[in-house]
């Protein structure tokens, strides 16, 4: 029978993990104090959480399948992201970079990760990045038509003439 105490960190967990599509599993049992702070304001700003917890209470609520990837004893972390896994994976994988966290796995859409899928999600590019190449790629034709509309008008003429002829070979 779990004490008051831990029934109370279960259903903090639950509540945080309703809904949720996504997420990664982290050992955070090397991360000190200051740098669990300073990674939960990292991941405040693009709008993710992190719950840490004894691994034993943990695996009580996590989803099928991600109890694969999680050690049997210390204290682990669930980073639940907010709209962008992308730049929550990011900030997990620069910290696996400098060997605070481990990457354990994680759950997407329904589906448990390993640890070498949720590492590859730190390579996909942001929401912002993508909405930016999206962007690029249309600028690119606007900006090509506004550079033939740009010259004077019987240079103009001349550019149509040659589109046309190219169009219409006689």
């Amino acid at each position: 029978m779990p004490s008051f105490l831990n029934e109370l960190m279960i259903k903090e967990a639950e509540r945080a993990l309703s809904g949720v599509t996504a997420m990664l599993v982290i050992d955070a049992s090397r991360l000190k104090a200051g740098e669990v702070i300073k990674f939960r304001n990292d991941l405040r700003k693009i709008g993710a959480k992190l719950k840490v917890g004894k691994s034993s209470l943990l695996y009580r609520v996590l989803p099928a399948g991600t109890d694969k990837a999680i050690p049997p004893k210390g204290a682990i972390g669930l980073v639940i992201p907010g709209e962008d896994i992308a730049s929550a994976a990011k900030l997990v994988n620069d910290l696996a970079k400098e060997d605070k966290v481990t990457l354990k796995g994680g759950l997407l859409e329904g589906k448990a990760l390993d640890a070498k899928q949720a590492k590859a999600m730190a390579n996909l590019p942001t929401r912002d990045q993508a909405n930016a190449s999206v962007v690029r790629v249309l600028q690119a034709q606007l900006a090509q038509l506004i550079r033939i509309l740009n010259v004077k008008p019987t240079e103009l003429v001349r550019v149509l003439k040659v589109k046309a002829d190219e169009a219409n070979p006689a």
